[in-house]
């Protein structure tokens, strides 16, 4: 194989390489100098292969660098996007195993940033957090102890943070009022159980007042 064409795009830090074979190839600076890749080289389907390889596993290991920069991902979450991108299984797995030898990736602390933040948030029951921390990939195991980590009275304070504001934004009393808040709290991931004397209580209270 003989490359014809080596085209540099400023704007992507790129090399863009063409063979006389119709192939083409991206790399960055270094692979270039590394492999000495000039006009009318002469390269073997051998090294070509080892250079697609390699050039891949740089540019997924780059994209990996640049989501991490805007915010702590779970494995799962990183490969997904990995994939998403094009980039084959065989190199997303060794990205992977690359961020986590370096520290850049760690599911126990991507998991225990991510409950804190959704705590914080304070307005999540814990259906619905354990919703969104299993959609990171988190095991169904971590994210219940993590769930019974927050006390029952905490919980309800929760609720009944989320009901009152919910409150001052119904005009109307009666039957349907109920129905509203509890239709409200349970999609916000609360259990029937443990919001129905919450709203009974709520509501006879603004009623009598």
């Amino acid at each position: 194989m003989i490359l014809i064409s080596l085209v540099y795009r400023k704007n992507r830090k790129e090399w863009l390489l063409t063979f006389d074979n119709g192939e083409s190839l991206t790399v960055n600076e270094d692979i270039k100098v590394k492999y000495s890749l000039q006009l009318h080289k002469d390269i073997s389907e051998e090294r070509f292969s080892t250079l697609k390889k390699e050039a891949e596993h740089v540019f997924a290991y780059e994209k990996a660098i640049e989501l991490l920069s805007y915010r702590e991902h779970s494995s799962f979450e990183l490969k997904s996007k990995l994939r998403q991108k094009g980039f084959s299984g065989s190199v997303i797995e060794s990205v992977i195993e690359t961020m986590i030898s370096k520290g850049y990736l760690d599911d126990d602390r991507f998991t225990d940033l991510y409950f804190r933040e959704l705590i914080r948030q304070g307005k999540y029951g814990p259906l619905m957090i354990r919703k969104k921390m299993l959609e990171k990939g988190i095991t169904s195991d971590i994210v219940d102890r993590k769930i019974r980590s927050v006390s029952q009275k905490e919980w309800e304070q929760y609720a009944t943070g989320l009901l009152k504001k919910k409150m001052q934004k119904i005009q109307y009393r009666g039957k349907d009022k109920r129905e509203i808040l509890l239709r409200y709290l349970m999609n916000k991931g609360f259990d029937y159980g443990s919001i129905e004397s919450l709203i009974k209580s709520a509501v006879e209270n603004d009623e009598n007042s």
